[in-house]
């Protein structure tokens, strides 16, 4: 199996009965085939228009189609698989749909486990680099970005338990996002580029990094170093979470202007967060926290983080 070329195949019904009869042929039987083959192509019909829908460079069915893009074929072959493993036409099917998808998944780069449930009319736009986990449910007209990770957050277990998120209907996710964990994202929601979601967002909502400005001087480090900062937010009671990469020993500096009373220091840290416990506990006013910087510093790197909302709103609402 691990020869197949998964781009070798047209994406129409044809195409689709060739993938299956070509993968799985002999553990079905040729009616099986077809009957499967028929509705995957309906499902992946709606996914193709709703893609020529949104998409400027290529606005019409057969310009889709015959593009042929490793979105749409990691889509495809997806559309398959899910199929299958939920189907009782196929024997052993949980080992060889994931076989399949692992096949699609190193000539595709996106990562879509077969047990996941995806609604009609997805679309993953520029491809690359996308994780999909098996507990995942994402709803109708959801449109993803390069990038994007829909995992676990605890990747310790191997309970047989909801793990990776709900994502519900008419949801962008754009580049570099990480949404993780057994959470749910709400209809019609936005979420911006390189966003780490860890908790419920409500309908109708914008979820952003919430650095507003973000300098960056770097000195001689390596590439695999590289300090990143992804978003500021509150965590806990008094507690200011800082999530990125590359966070080597690090150093935080919270600066308040004309203000040297702020008492804080660094709990926890790991490669990809900061933990910042705020000793104070008499909230700082609006006019304390404005123009406040974050410096965090590592591995020869140093990253100014101004106008933060995590830092005001962690800041003004201390408790004892």
């Amino acid at each position: 199996m691990s020869n197949i070329d998964v781009f070798n195949y047209d994406i129409s019904e044809k195409g689709i009965f060739k993938i299956i009869k070509k993968f799985f042929g002999e553990h079905l039987a040729v009616c099986d085939v077809s009957s499967v083959s028929c509705a995957v192509w309906e499902t992946l019909e709606e996914d193709i228009k709703f893609i020529a829908s949104l998409d400027p460079s290529q606005n019409n069915v057969e310009i889709v189609k015959n593009l042929k893009s490793k979105s749409l074929v990691a889509t495809m072959c997806f559309r398959i698989a899910n199929y299958l493993y939920y189907s009782n036409v196929l024997s052993n099917k949980e080992k060889l749909t994931r076989e399949f998808m692992e096949i699609v998944a190193s000539q595709t780069s996106i990562d879509i486990h077969p047990a996941a449930k995806i609604g009609k009319q997805f679309f993953i736009d520029h491809g690359a680099n996308i994780v999909i986990g098996s507990t995942c449910i994402i709803g109708e007209r959801c449109n993803l970005f390069n990038d994007v990770v829909l995992g676990s957050k605890n990747v310790k277990t191997a309970k047989p338990e909801k793990r990776h998120p709900t994502i519900k209907d008419d949801v962008t996710i754009c580049a570099g996002a990480r949404v993780l964990g057994n959470i749910t994202v709400g209809n019609n929601c936005f979420i911006c580029p390189h966003a780490v979601v860890l908790d419920d967002v409500p309908d109708n909502t914008q979820v952003s990094v919430v650095n507003q400005l973000q300098l960056t001087k770097r000195i001689n480090s390596l590439p695999s170093q590289k300090l990143i900062i992804y978003g500021v937010v509150p965590k806990f009671k008094n507690t200011l979470k800082i999530l990125g990469e590359g966070f080597y020993n690090p150093t935080v500096l919270i600066k308040l202007k004309n203000d040297k009373s702020l008492n804080y220091q660094i709990i926890y840290w790991d490669k990809n967060k900061i933990l910042i416990k705020i000793k104070n506990t008499t909230p700082f006013s609006l006019s304390q926290t404005q123009n406040a910087k974050i410096v965090v510093l590592s591995n020869a790197d140093k990253v100014i983080i101004t106008q933060s909302y995590g830092l005001t709103k962690t800041l003004t609402t201390l408790t004892t």
